[in-house]
């Protein structure tokens, strides 16, 4: 009896053992390619909720580069942009804010660049817990909560939908500190493709307010 009970306590561990590793690759599997891949283009679409306000959807283009550069151009609301070239982060958003951009350190764009901050270092950064299978658009994916393990994170919690074939990330959810939420979907991803030559820079347009955070704190920009 006491053998027949270790053998099944065995078979538990190990099956128990192969569902993590299984879990643990397809994150890594989907970290490493975005990771690894010269350019990322996709269609999105993003629900944002904040807390005390009603739900905004918005839809656009999203580029990711080498360098920490990334860029979400947007087509509703259009002329939006959020722009990462490298060296500075651009806020330009005249559906809200007109006649303004903000410009921040590159630094600054951790909560807008969602892909890179929640595949950078998933297993360092986040407790990673697989929840369920899930198909997005046709996209067979497995669904992941990722809990922070450390306090200085800008998100308190994130979910993940990849791709359990192609280890692409179909939809993505956050959960910033002041309670705000955001749900992206993405399509048409293509991993290193071509990309419009301007796609991460940003030129300031004719009339605009130029409002340089280090400027405003007594740092050079």
């Amino acid at each position: 009896m006491r053998l027949v009970l270790l053998v099944a306590f065995a078979t538990r561990l190990a099956c128990a053992q192969d569902t993590a590793a299984s879990t643990t690759s397809l994150v890594d599997r989907a970290a490493g390619r975005y990771r690894a891949a010269t350019t990322v283009r996709a269609s999105f679409e993003q629900a944002l909720t904040a807390p005390g306000f009603a739900s905004q959807t918005s839809h656009g283009e999203y580029f990711q580069g080498s360098n920490s550069r990334f860029a979400l151009r947007f087509t509703d609301p259009a002329g939006d942009a959020v722009v990462n070239d490298g060296t500075s982060l651009w806020l330009y958003l005249p559906s809200s804010a007109k006649g303004q951009v903000i410009k921040m350190k590159s630094g600054a764009g951790t909560k807008f660049d969602l892909l890179g901050e929640l595949l950078s270092a998933p297993k360092a950064d986040y407790a990673t817990v697989r929840v369920r299978d899930e198909t997005i658009d046709g996209h067979a994916t497995a669904v992941y909560t990722l809990s922070p393990r450390k306090a200085d994170l800008p998100f308190t919690r994130a979910t993940l939908w990849i791709g359990r074939d192609d280890a692409i990330i179909w939809q993505l959810e956050t959960v910033e500190p002041g309670g705000t939420e955001r749900r992206v979907r993405f399509s048409s991803v293509q991993m290193d493709g071509a990309v419009p030559a301007d796609a991460f820079a940003f030129v300031v347009p004719a009339g605009v307010k130029v409002i340089d955070q280090a400027s405003l704190f007594g740092k050079k920009p």
